[in-house]
């Protein structure tokens, strides 16, 4: 995933009020098939997959999340990122029936069955930048995301 052409800031989500988890995927599912990024069976598979493999980390300050779908539901690759100071509500990874506030979510439309392994090593490698994952989530600017973005996961 090539990151600059990536970054769109109508993907850019800051502050968002808490929400329920799925209204939040309705919202987003809607705004990237507004844009035709992705195809009309994206909504579904994004609710079904996150049942199934719940995406949600603690990390040393906050929670985070990497909502994703497979490839057949891409039309182009993009990365949405959306901050909720307050959190919203996820089930976490490691334990699917646990649930957990998650501050920053990522949502990966990536069209390479394999190529996402690496974006994801930098985007985990990201994560554990505490000071830069604080100032992600209290970025005033959709600016100062794209060039958070851009330095750490070129």
């Amino acid at each position: 995933m090539s990151l600059p052409s990536k970054l769109d800031p109508d993907l850019i989500i800051l502050n968002q009020a808490p929400q329920n988890r799925n209204t939040l995927f309705c919202s987003i599912s809607k705004l990237l098939l507004s844009k035709n990024y992705v195809k009309p069976s994206y909504p579904e598979a994004l609710t079904a997959r996150e049942e199934d493999h719940p995406t949600a980390m603690q990390l040393e300050k906050m929670g985070v999340a990497i909502p994703h779908v497979d490839v057949q539901h891409i039309q182009e690759e993009k990365l949405v990122v959306v901050t909720c100071p307050e959190g919203i509500v996820f089930n976490q990874a490691e334990e699917p029936d646990s649930t957990m506030k998650v501050h920053i979510i990522f949502f990966l439309l990536l069209k390479e069955k394999d190529a996402h392994l690496n974006f994801l090593m930098k985007l985990i490698s990201f994560f554990q930048q505490s000071s830069e994952m604080d100032q992600l989530l209290s970025a005033k600017s959709k600016d100062d995301v794209m060039a958070l973005l851009a330095k750490h996961l070129y």
